[in-house]
């Protein structure tokens, strides 16, 4: 289904809003059309073209630079991070073997207790990075749904400068500072919510201005651009690590804060959310406010109880008079002002509870990204299970990306075009994420288990066919939810992956840990963990059902 344009304003300031005027807003608000009746509900969120394409462009940019600067400024930091650790290991046992230079010979640093010491480093940063993730993702979701994604996404850009400030210089002044104070960045995202809430915006302001049918080649898209990207970064960075790790990573931050700052041009898609009537139908919001403010509401008065309105979250006990509103009443204890701001943050998410075939989807994000996290080591993997130079690691993995574009350009939309003959498009996108997730499952064996780089090159190639998953999932899982759920959606699509990234960041660490000191083919122990991960994963996937009709508010009763 193709999303209709009509004219629009010419006008083209950042905050134009995507509908024409606000008088068919109000006028489609008096109606009540029937939920399933698809065509007449995307018809009211025709958005002008104009707008729609510089969204998207800027989208891409902005997406495709952040991706670009964190690959190419990976591998090198993985560098001097173990740089550093192997001079620091070598002042204590051994000085003899520190250059002129200050530091060590590459080769002198594959020693278990420096890898033991620089997974350790890197590990627990994604842990406390996860951690914070955890606990700013849900209020920056729901100003994003009230306050605006643009808003929202635009407090992320001086997070972003603080964290690669911070980061430089800690490592810049090692010779002071100790490595493992680059934690301490983790509290940029403090402001803003960093990558977590950026990226969850982003898809959200995708979402917005993408039908169900053009959602996941929209994903897919972005996909192949960033895996294009990837691979080029990755090479540029593997020859210039050669020279000097700096250069690649200043490179690097550079390009990722190029990119942030590209959010003070996106223009504002909340609107074409809201274009659809709030009232009449059960709204996931109205179940924290009073019956007095929902009468406000319907009158347009512009007043919405805040987490501090205890009031609204009690009902007067037998025999008492609740206070007039406005009037002088007792202070509320402590422990009723915490829960009612609780409930207040986590009302607006109780849709998510609301079936148990899509918690099943969600978990699927928890798990994969989880399993996800062995990718943190697998260029130190390489490095040290084949004795590879890490420039030589981080070029192997450049090519990673470049397979998967032949993936995402012709073998899905080839096998995408053949099932929506007889499939519809949520029952192709359920399909192909199973068949994705048994590539992941065997070709992560396949790395844990590879005793050369000759078995691990086709273990890699396997599990890169697997590599649209999450796109899929995550076109899936948004075509069950109504769009001005979509913020709160993917926020809690980014919730669930940092928690995954929290578990991670302890589990993976501590098992390639124990993999290093007990060593052979137990180095791969990990991946061999993370494989049995994936298996859940599919486990999820396979066990979830779509509902019995289209759902075009994403709200359905229990399978």
């Amino acid at each position: 289904m193709t999303m209709t344009l009509v004219p629009h304003d010419p006008r083209d300031a950042e905050d134009a809003p995507f509908l024409p005027s606000a008088d068919s807003a109000d006028s489609a608000s008096n109606s009540n059309p029937s939920p399933w009746d698809r065509k007449e509900r995307k018809e009211q969120h025709a958005i002008d073209p104009n707008l729609r394409l510089r969204l998207m462009v800027t989208l891409f940019a902005m997406v495709l630079a952040i991706e670009v600067g964190i690959v190419m400024a990976g591998g090198p930091m993985t560098q001097i991070y173990e740089s550093i650790t192997c001079r620091e290991f070598y002042a204590r046992t051994d000085p003899s073997q520190i250059g002129p230079s200050g530091y060590v010979e590459e080769s002198q640093c594959k020693l278990k207790e420096v890898q033991s010491e620089l997974a350790a480093v890197k590990g627990y940063m994604e842990f406390f990075d996860g951690i914070l993730s955890i606990f700013l993702a849900i209020p920056y979701g729901l100003m994003a749904d009230r306050s605006g994604r643009k808003p929202t996404i635009t407090l992320s850009i001086p997070g972003f400068f603080l964290n690669c400030f911070l980061n430089f210089i800690v490592i810049w002044y090692s010779d002071v500072l100790p490595l493992r104070a680059v934690w301490a960045s983790s509290l940029a995202w403090l402001i803003g919510g960093g990558p977590v809430v950026a990226f969850a915006v982003a898809w959200t302001m995708m979402s917005d201005v993408t039908t169900e049918e053009e959602r996941a080649p929209m994903f897919f898209k972005f996909g192949v651009a960033s895996m294009g990207a990837d691979f080029v970064s990755s090479l540029a960075s593997s020859w210039l690590m050669v020279m000097n790790p700096w250069i690649p990573l200043l490179a690097g931050w550079s390009i990722v804060m190029g990119g942030v700052c590209l959010a003070l041009t996106l223009p504002e898609t909340m609107h074409t959310v809201h274009a659809h009537p709030p009232s009449p139908s059960p709204s996931i919001e109205l179940s924290r406010w009073s019956h007095e403010d929902l009468e406000n509401h319907t009158r347009r008065v512009p007043k919405e109880p805040g987490p501090d309105d205890w009031n609204d979250f009690e009902s007067p006990k037998e025999g008492e008079t609740r206070p007039p509103r406005g009037g002088p009443s007792t202070p509320p204890p402590m422990i009723v002002k915490l829960l009612a701001r609780c409930r207040a943050y986590l009302t607006p998410y109780s849709f998510i509870f609301r079936n148990k075939h899509f918690m099943l989807l969600l978990s699927a994000f928890l798990v994969y990204r989880l399993s996800r996290g062995s990718s943190w080591f697998l260029v130190q993997y390489i490095s040290t299970r084949y004795h590879w130079s890490l420039a030589q690691a981080n070029f192997l993995m450049s090519w990673k990306p470049a397979l998967t574009i032949p993936l995402f350009l012709w073998v899905l939309p080839a096998i995408s075009r053949r099932l929506l003959r007889t499939m519809k498009t949520n029952q192709k996108d359920l399909y192909l994420a199973r068949l994705s997730i048994i590539f992941l499952i065997v070709g992560t064996l396949g790395i844990g288990l590879s005793p050369t780089i000759a078995t691990l090159i086709p273990s890699l190639i396997v599990q890169t066919a697997g590599a649209g998953f999450v796109f899929l999932t995550r076109s899936l899982v948004t075509t069950l939810v109504r769009r001005e759920e979509t913020a709160r959606l993917f926020t809690m699509i980014e919730v669930l992956q940092s928690v995954g990234n929290v578990v991670a960041s302890l589990s993976i660490t501590t098992v390639f840990q124990i993999g290093l000191e007990m060593g052979g083919v137990w180095i791969g122990l990990a991946w061999m963990m993370t494989s049995t991960a994936f298996t859940l994963v599919g486990l999820a996937i396979w066990l979830f059902r779509l509902p019995p009709s289209p759902v075009e508010d994403g709200h359905f009763d229990d399978l």
